[in-house]
């Protein structure tokens, strides 16, 4: 009886997880597709050279999966902010408080077709809860797993993948497996092209590993700034970007104001 039992709850817990991914997909197709605001911003890229972008700020708010309270707009704040990101390798922590974030870097590429924003993209959950089942093994640097290349420029095959990494795990615990995720995207993209990644503040699991991280990495965090992602962009001099602020650490662009922030700090 008692194993009849533990069969029973997983089996419950794996239906539950699949619909579990369903519905964030279902929610982030809402999302990607809700009515748009018909203003145009004009931004000057590090050249100065004008672009004019769509504002992807949808009417009403929405919480993808109902777990973040947070009304940030920090992502389209970053995008809206660096017009130069163009053709970019962009890489999410796709954890439980990031989900309305990812939908903020699809709904600004889908509403600005025009615009070539994303070379490729990875999401990443650190390790497809390796933590909480025994038989998956341990998190190890550089191998954790948990490593998705959904296709952008594809909505439903998009959110296919999307909902397979919600249903395949959560992190399960603190710190992330970051770098691995970007030198994944590192490997699918040869280019010259910078990484953006978007992240929350959790630790790095993988930090010692930046060293191999041959391009900039422009980090937007979704809440506050941790040492690890300061390290990350100082090392690989990128960006940082949080709510309400700015740092450029590439040392090319001293007092560039954003439409997002009053000034813009240069750190050496």
């Amino acid at each position: 009886m008692k194993n009849l039992v533990i069969v029973a709850i997983l089996v419950l817990s794996s239906a539950f997880t699949k619909a579990q991914g369903e519905k964030i997909a279902r929610e982030l197709k809402g999302y990607i597709n809700a009515e748009a605001s018909d203003e145009v911003i004009e931004v000057k890229d590090t050249s100065g050279k004008i672009h004019y972008v769509k504002s992807a700020k949808a009417k009403t708010v929405h919480h993808i999966g109902g777990t973040s309270t947070s009304n940030s707009s920090v992502v389209f704040d970053a995008f809206n902010a660096h017009p130069e990101w163009q053709d970019m390798s962009v890489i999410v922590d796709w954890t439980g408080s990031m989900y309305s974030y990812v939908g903020q870097v699809v709904r600004w590429q889908h509403v600005n077709k025009d615009k070539q924003l994303i070379h490729n993209m990875v999401l990443f959950n650190d390790g497809d809860d390796k933590k909480r089942n025994a038989n998956s093994g341990a998190k190890t640097l550089g191998s954790t797993g948990g490593i998705y290349h959904p296709d952008h420029s594809n909505i439903d095959a998009f959110l296919k993948m999307v909902a397979a990494a919600v249903d395949n795990g959560n992190g399960g615990d603190g710190p992330e497996n970051d770098i691995e995720a970007i030198l994944a995207s590192q490997k699918l993209c040869h280019g010259e092209k910078d990484f953006v990644l978007i992240a929350d503040s959790s630790a790095i699991r993988d930090i010692s590993l930046a060293s191999q991280v041959k391009r900039p990495v422009h980090v937007i965090i979704c809440d506050s700034v941790s040492d690890d992602y300061i390290q990350l962009a100082k090392m690989t001099k990128g960006s940082i970007t949080w709510p309400g602020g700015y740092i450029d650490y590439s040392g090319e662009n001293c007092n560039k104001r954003h439409v997002h922030i009053d000034e813009v700090a240069c750190a050496g």
